[in-house]
């Protein structure tokens, strides 16, 4: 198994049957099979785009385990990260270990995020309980998403991880969009090689990579894989990364625009020419009329794009 976090990481998305009723996990081996072809270097599953807080634990290891085997049956070149992060922590430890077993080569975790008051002591403390549940061998990648959990997960948390555990934490992803608050990661981890702090808001991963992220992962590149692996490779060839930057932020403002979830879902079908998976509620799929105006927005984009 292998799992490089400086290439490029996709946030995939969970695809659920009609009415989100069911987990289809027919749909996710030619998806998966369409990244590889594009490039990437690995799989998020059940994060943030992946509807993960959606996905009930039963549900859970069999999407990791669907994942898994596709990673194996493509040769085992694609990394697998499952996120695990649950409210109870009883939930967490087991979704991660299940995780695990399933063939997950890392683990993502969210703070407990339900008591957003929680001091620096107690996130410690509910990492620290999950890690030590885990496998020895098992490595955990800390997930901070601070528009949703409404927490950051501090400085003083990951340096304290780190020395609890050492190369078992493998790295932050931060999605919090404000490269300032990433750069305190970078400089606080320096000295730790085995650390890396992964880009994980889209719309700056030029400014990132150029802050000094080892790594990105990606929701965008469900869709448009190429284009978010091209900021990361241009950047480091030592290239302008503005212009595909520009572009992946106009296509993710047209996501945007629309019910988010279920345009990046129609987004997939419209460029990798997969069914549309469905959505879960409380997210939605688009509705005919949305779809039909989300496709000529995507058109008009693709016949013209900005420079």
């Amino acid at each position: 198994m292998s799992l490089d976090l400086t290439g490029l990481m996709v946030a995939q998305v969970t695809p659920f049957g009609v009415g989100g009723a069911g987990v289809d996990l027919d749909w996710l081996p030619a998806h998966i099979a369409w990244l590889d072809g594009q490039g990437v270097s690995s799989i998020l599953t059940l994060g943030t785009n992946g509807e993960g807080p959606s996905v009930g634990l039963a549900e859970r290891r069999r999407v990791v385990e669907a994942v898994a085997a596709q990673r194996d049956a493509l040769g085992g070149g694609l990394g697998v990260v499952a996120g695990a992060g649950c409210l109870a922590l009883p939930d967490t430890i087991r979704a991660a270990n299940e995780a695990l077993d399933a063939g997950a080569d890392a683990v993502a975790l969210l703070p407990s995020h339900f008591y957003d008051n929680t001091d620096a002591a107690g996130q410690v403390h509910y990492f620290s309980s999950v890690i030590e549940a885990l496998p020895a061998q098992a490595r955990v990648l800390l997930y901070n998403i601070p528009p949703r959990t409404k927490m950051d997960i501090a400085d003083e948390v990951v340096l304290a991880l780190l020395e609890l555990f050492g190369e078992q934490v493998i790295g932050i992803k931060d999605s919090c969009g404000d490269v300032a608050r990433t750069q305190r990661y970078i400089d606080a981890t320096a000295d730790v090689e085995s650390f890396v702090v992964l880009a994980g808001a889209d719309h700056v991963h030029a400014e990132l990579y150029a802050a000094g992220c080892g790594g990105g992962v990606s929701g965008m590149a469900n869709a448009i894989p190429a284009l978010a692996i091209a900021i990361q490779s241009t950047f480091r060839r030592g290239g302008d990364a503005g212009r595909a930057q520009r572009q992946l932020n106009a296509v993710k403002d047209m996501v945007q625009s629309f019910q988010p979830v279920g345009a990046l879902k129609s987004l997939i079908g419209i460029t990798s020419g997969l069914p549309v998976p469905h959505c879960r509620p409380p997210n939605r799929d688009l509705s005919p009329q949305e779809s039909a105006a989300f496709e000529e927005a995507i058109g008009r984009f693709l016949a013209g794009a900005p420079a």
